[in-house]
Formats: structure tokens, sequence, C-alpha cells
């Protein structure tokens, strides 16, 4: 086990901000959250590396407004989730034989 490096590094949190009322961390998150708002968004599955999309979707409110459409996802079908364990059990397997240096990186 010589091949450890246990210099770790001191923690450092990010600035708190306050967004305050007229401050520009404020402005720009009301900016960055109406954007969201009025866009629609597709979220596609991501199945063993590729996007995946299916006949069937649903759509995606707000919390706060549920007549509110911000987007659809794709609904999985069985053999979705047979491609998706298969693909995390490959991953696995793959993943189980690197060395814990590759691991821990």
């Amino acid at each position: 086990m010589g091949k450890g490096f246990f210099r770790v590094p001191t923690a450092k949190n990010e600035t708190v901000l306050s967004y305050a009322p007229g401050s520009e961390e404020r402005k720009n998150i009301l900016s960055a959250y109406k954007k969201m708002y009025n866009n629609k968004v597709e979220v596609p599955m991501y199945i063993n590396g590729e996007y995946v999309k299916t006949n069937k979707t649903l759509t995606m409110s707000p919390p706060h407004n549920h007549q509110h459409i911000v987007g659809k996802y794709y609904v999985a079908e069985k053999s979705h989730v047979e491609l998706a364990i298969d693909a995390s059990l490959k991953a696995k397997k793959k993943w189980s034989q690197m060395e814990w240096e590759q691991r821990a990186a």
C-alpha cells in the first residue's frame, strides 16, 4: 500500500451570496429562472453512453405551477430497463478490475 497520496488539500468553500433585493446575484438567478421557465427542455434517457428516446413521453412542471409545462421526458419500457441493468453490470466488472488508484482518481 505504498502507492497512497496522503496530502489532502485544505477544503475551501465557495463564497456565500446574499441574494438581497437589487443585488447582482439576485438578478442573475432570476434571469436564469425566467429563461428556464419560458423554454421547454427535452430529457432523453441515457443508457450505455447513448441517448435513448421512446414514443411515450410525460411532461414536467415546476412544483409551484402544475399547469405550466417546462419540458418532457421519455418513459422507459422493460427493454430499456434491461439494457440499463446490463450496461451497469458490465461497467461494474470493468470498474472492479481497475487499480484502486484509478478508481480513486
